[in-house]
């Protein structure tokens, strides 16, 4: 008699997402970034969704790192940039500029040669200006960070910015020292120490004055409350996101929040 293999669910979700892409199951949502001190709409994180056929819908943590582990990430990727680049081109601008839309990478995205060349003719097919795209590196670039310091340097040679993930937390010192960022993106927990206790929300300050001494911008993440936005803006940080402006907004809703202009709450 034959023995029953049981599998185990992770291998489940990947053979789910090997077929993922082929059958249209991948959606973008948008959450609006704005200037804070006055909310201004100056672009948008594009964020990936599946709508599992059994599952329902998923967040980018509950498949990606098994996508990383499987070898679907590149696929996963592109798909992301190219549908990303695609709908922001297609964006009104913002007063005189053009909204700016942001994309996750993995290190392990940005370690062949290849890729910025790659990465670059998809950007230039969906006639979104390269100056238009930020590239968000989650994660720590540990021992490949010369190979994506190379990337990264011909990607802001064409005009792409980019931006470190989750400083503080998956992003570290030696990252921020180590690559040239156009963006820090201050990690949820010092967003809400900002306006605690001097003792807490000076570990907030010291983020973001290390931002500022590498000459990146600040861009602060969940942000909740009309305090916490208050705060950071006093602080010197430029840029939030967060559902206190606005959660994640599907095509059609970011297209009216461009052109409304503010999200003042």
């Amino acid at each position: 008699m034959p023995t029953r293999v049981v599998r185990h669910d992770e291998q489940d979700l990947v053979d789910d997402l090997a077929q993922a892409l082929d059958r249209d199951e991948f959606r973008l949502e948008y959450q609006p970034v704005v200037r804070l001190g006055g909310a201004a709409v100056v672009g948008a994180e594009a964020l990936i969704r599946w709508r599992h056929p059994r599952r329902g819908t998923l967040a980018p943590s509950d498949f990606l790192p098994a996508a990383e582990r499987a070898g679907l990430i590149d696929a996963i990727g592109h798909y992301v940039l190219e549908q990303a680049c695609r709908t922001a081109a297609g964006w009104p601008r913002v007063g005189d500029s053009l909204p700016q839309v942001s994309v996750n990478v993995a290190p392990v995205q940005l370690i062949d040669d290849s890729v910025a060349e790659s990465m670059l003719t998809t950007v230039s097919r969906t006639g979104l200006p390269p100056s238009s795209l930020i590239l968000e590196l989650t994660g720590n670039v540990g021992a490949e960070a010369d190979a994506i310091a190379r990337t990264l340097a011909v990607l802001r040679e064409a005009g792409v910015r980019v931006a470190l993930d989750d400083f503080g937390a998956a992003t570290s010192l030696r990252d921020l020292k180590r690559l040239t960022v156009d963006y820090v993106k201050l990690d949820r927990e010092f967003v809400v120490d900002v306006d605690g206790p001097p003792e807490v929300s000076t570990f907030s300050i010291a983020v973001l004055n290390l931002a500022d001494a590498r000459g990146a911008e600040a861009v602060a993440k969940g942000i909740e409350s009309r305090e916490q936005a208050w705060r950071l803006a006093e602080l010197g940080c430029r840029y939030g996101q967060g559902f206190f402006f606005s959660k994640p907004l599907g095509a059609t809703g970011m297209v009216a929040v461009l052109r409304k202009g503010t999200l003042r709450n």
